[in-house]
């Protein structure tokens, strides 16, 4: 554990979901300062409290760990997209993160969990990711919302539009995610994306979909999405990749879309209240629960079958 420093907490880690930048970062394909000790979807107990410390948090308190930190003068922190911070600074991706039985963290960046239980804490981060990627486009109850993949944060985007109101097709390759998704409120499954203009259209009466939230990162399955959008739509981009997508330029011109990207979250006490409201659903993500001696497993797990592995959870205490 890193010596704590004036204005931060120390928790006792419970539990830690994995995620796939620690995949990323597992495999080499995401360039960090090593060694790093990984994991930043994080439910912890407060240990400790800053000496200086006046605001709500007790020892005792069960809490969800915001990881992102950002400089709050650069330009993006200025603008009060802190999400986008210049110089972000995140638990278990740049700093040591909670694969350990104690985790030092800005106090800043907690959270308090109230009553919810450890593994619906520690997901309050990749919830917030889905929050914000449908915040981002606005979605209320009055949208059809099409959401390409049902991985963790195309699940979330699915819980967060179903909070809304709003009226949700997913696509994606497997089964048993769709069968997840419908589980989660989603209106209806496509499998694939080759038929799927066709299908949004008859869902849609001939219109599109108001709002189409990307969450696989592949240029196919994003270059679908200015397909199936309505004129006057929106897109959400969440998906990570270094791919490129190949689209003409008329393909956003021509029915004036609004393209938005979304990167981490602007809101995670929303993301917290999600949870609380959504607790059972939040739940159902996790597909695969391991001990922290078995973290290793874990994310070679999640790795190598990532169609088998919807959530891992590692339980440390």
């Amino acid at each position: 554990m890193a010596e704590p420093g004036p204005e931060d907490a120390v928790l006792g880690v419970e539990a830690v979901g994995i995620c796939g930048t620690d995949l990323h970062i597992f495999d080499g394909s995401y360039a960090t300062r090593l060694p790093l000790v990984q994991g930043h979807e994080v439910s912890g107990l407060v240990e400790r409290l800053p000496a200086s410390y006046d605001g709500p948090l007790a020892v005792g308190d069960r809490v969800a760990v915001e990881p992102v930190t950002s400089c709050g003068t650069c330009v993006a922190c200025r603008r009060g997209r802190r999400n986008t911070c210049c110089a972000m600074d995140a638990v278990g991706v740049h700093r040591p993160g909670g694969l350990q039985q104690r985790l030092v963290v800005p106090v800043r960046n907690l959270h308090p969990a109230h009553d919810l239980p450890p593994d619906v804490t520690a997901l309050c981060e990749t919830l917030s990711i889905g929050l914000r990627a449908v915040t981002r486009p606005a979605v209320t109850a009055a949208d059809s919302v099409v959401v390409l993949g049902a991985g963790p944060v195309g699940l979330a985007a699915v819980i967060a539009a179903r909070d809304v109101g709003a009226e949700v097709m997913v696509a994606d390759l497997h089964p048993a995610r769709l069968a997840l998704a419908r589980d989660l409120g989603a209106a209806h499954g496509v499998q694939g994306v080759d038929d799927l203009q066709e299908r949004v259209e008859e869902w849609t009466a001939g219109d599109g979909a108001s709002v189409v939230v990307e969450a696989t990162g592949a240029a196919r399955v994003a270059e679908q999405a200015f397909e199936v959008v309505a004129m006057a739509g929106r897109i959400s981009m969440v998906g990570v990749s270094e791919q490129r997508m190949s689209l003409p330029v008329k393909a956003i011109q021509a029915k004036e879309l609004d393209v938005l990207g979304s990167r981490a979250t602007l809101d995670f006490p929303g993301a917290v209240a999600l949870a609380a409201r959504h607790r059972d659903d939040v739940r159902r993500l996790v597909s695969h629960r391991f001990p922290l001696a078995e973290a290793r497993a874990a994310v070679e797990l999640a790795l190598h079958h990532p169609q088998g592995v919807v959530k891992a959870l590692i339980e440390v205490c």
